[in-house]
C-alpha cells in the first residue's frame, strides 16, 4: 500500500509523498522526448525506454535492465507504436544527427525462442536532422499509423511506412506533409473533434497552438494521390500572455469518462511561466497560475474512475496533479529534473500495469515511482460531521480538533 503524506494548503490543493519507487543509474543527458513508457515488444507488459544524448538506449522492465544499445547517435525523441502498421509495435529512435533508427522483435517459430528473443535493429534511413518530438499516430483517419516529428527549425513532418514485403523493416519511409511553424515548437499531440475526426496540435510560445487537419485519400493506400496533400491549418491563440515568447506543452485526448458523443476530447496547455490550462475545442474550461516553471505535460489516470488526470513538471521536481474540476496534488522530488514521462508500467509480468511517474535526474538517476494511486483528488475537511451538522459546543469543536493537530 502506498503510503501518501497529506498536507492541506486550501479547499482544493494538498500535498503528497510517494515512497513506492525504483532507482536505476544512466549516465548523460536525457532531452524530454527521449523517455517513454509501453510495449516494446509486444509481449503484452509495458517497458520503459531511455535515450541519452550519448547515443545509449536503455529498456527496463519492472526493477531491472532489460536491453541495452549503444552507438545510436545524439538520441532526442523515442517513438512507441505500430510504424510498420502490422499490429505489432516497434521502437522508433531519432537523433538530432538525422538519423531514424526502428527496432523490432522479430517473431520466432519457437515459443520458448520467442520469450528469450530481444529487439533487433532492422531498420536506418537518413532524416532531416534537429529532431526534437516524436509522435506515432493515425493523423488522417485512414486507419495506418504516421510518424510526425518537430523540429528545431520550426518544422513539422510527417512520414508513412511504405512496405516491399511482409518482413518487418523491408520498406522505406516516406515524406507526406510539411508544416512551417511560425515559432519555435514544443510538442505535438493528437486529439479528435466530437465526430471523431483525428487532427493535430502544435504548440507554439505563449499559450498559441497550431491546429492541422489531414484529409486522407479516397484510394486507401495512394502514397502520390493529391488528395494526401490537402490539409487545413488554423492557429489559436487561448491566452492573452505577458510573455508570448515562453515555451507551451499541449497534451491531447484527455479522458472525460464518459461517450457524450456531441463533446470533444479535451487537452491541456502549460507554459514554461506556469500558466496550466484545460480547453475544449479552443474554449479554455479552467486557467491557474503556479509558481514553478512547468517544461512537462503527460496524462493519467490516478483514481481509477476513467478519467484522466493532468500531470505537470516543473524543472525544480515539483509536481501538479490536476483533475478536471481542478483540483491539485502536488508531488516533490527531492532533485531538478532533466526530463519526465508518467504512464502505466508493469511491475510482474502477466500483471496489469500501473500507474506511475518517471523522472531523470542531473545526477544521472532515474527514478520510477509506482503505483501512484490516489483515492480521492479532493481534500476533505478534517472536522467531523456531527460538528460541521450542528451549532452546538463550538468551543469543544475547536478544542478537539486543536488537541488532535498540535497535541495542545
Amino acid at each position: 500500500m502506498i503510503v501518501n503524506i497529506c498536507v492541506t494548503y486550501n479547499r482544493n490543493m494538498r500535498a503528497v509523498c510517494f515512497v513506492k519507487r525504483f532507482e536505476f543509474d544512466l549516465n548523460g543527458a536525457v532531452f524530454p522526448s527521449a523517455l517513454s513508457i509501453d510495449d516494446v515488444d509486444n509481449d503484452g507488459n509495458n517497458e520503459l525506454v531511455v535515450g541519452n544524448m550519448s547515443g545509449e538506449l536503455s529498456i527496463f522492465k519492472s526493477d531491472r535492465m532489460w536491453q541495452k544499445f549503444t552507438g545510436l547517435g545524439m538520441i532526442t525523441a523515442l517513438g512507441i507504436g505500430d510504424i510498420f502498421n502490422i499490429g505489432s509495435n516497434a521502437l522508433v529512435v531519432v537523433g538530432g544527427d538525422g538519423w531514424c533508427h526502428i527496432l523490432f522483435k522479430p517473431k520466432q517459430d519457437d515459443a520458448v525462442d520467442q520469450k528469450k528473443a530481444k529487439l533487433e535493429s532492422v531498420y536506418v534511413q537518413r532524416i532531416p536532422a534537429n529532431t526534437k518530438v516524436v509522435l506515432l499516430g493515425d493523423i488522417d483517419g485512414d486507419g495506418c499509423t504516421e510518424m510526425v516529428m518537430g523540429l528545431t527549425d520550426r518544422v513539422v513532418r510527417s512520414y508513412r511506412w511504405v512496405a516491399d514485403s511482409d518482413e518487418p523493416g523491408r520498406g522505406k519511409l516516406i515524406g507526406l506533409h510539411k508544416w512551417e511553424c511560425a515559432n519555435q515548437i514544443g510538442t505535438v499531440t493528437l486529439n479528435r473533434l466530437h465526430d471523431g475526426t483525428t487532427y493535430l496540435l502544435v504548440a507554439q510560445p505563449g499559450g498559441t497552438l497550431m491546429k492541422i487537419r489531414c484529409h486522407t485519400s479516397e484510394e486507401e493506400g495512394t502514397v502520390n494521390s493529391e488528395m494526401l496533400a490537402a490539409t487545413s491549418v488554423e492557429y489559436h491563440t487561448l491566452s492573452r500572455m505577458l510573455n508570448p515568447n515562453v515555451s507551451t506543452e499541449i497534451q491531447g485526448g484527455i479522458k472525460m469518462g464518459h461517450t457524450d458523443s456531441s463533446l470533444s476530447p479535451l487537452y491541456a496547455v502549460a507554459t514554461l511561466d506556469g500558466t496550466l490550462m484545460l480547453v475544449q475545442d479552443e474554449n479554455v474550461v479552467w486557467s491557474i497560475q503556479v509558481d514553478h516553471q512547468l517544461f512537462a505535460l503527460t496524462k493519467l489516470d490516478m483514481t481509477g474512475d476513467g478519467r484522466d488526470e493532468i500531470v505537470a513538471c516543473s524543472w525544480d521536481g515539483q509536481t501538479y496533479i490536476l483533475d478536471q474540476e481542478k483540483c491539485i496534488v502536488c508531488f516533490q522530488l527531492e532533485e531538478s529534473v532533466m526530463s519526465f514521462c508518467s504512464g502505466y508500467y508493469t511491475l510482474q509480468p502477466g500483471q496489469p500495469p500501473v500507474p506511475c511517474l518517471v523522472y531523470t535526474t542531473f545526477t544521472n538517476k532515474i527514478y520510477v515511482y509506482y503505483d501512484v494511486q490516489l483515492s480521492s483528488m479532493r481534500a476533505k475537511s478534517f472536522i467531523p460531521e456531527h460538528f460541521t451538522a450542528t451549532k452546538e459546543n463550538p468551543r469543544q469543536a475547536q478544542l478537539l480538533i486543536e488537541w488532535c493537530l498540535y497535541g495542545q
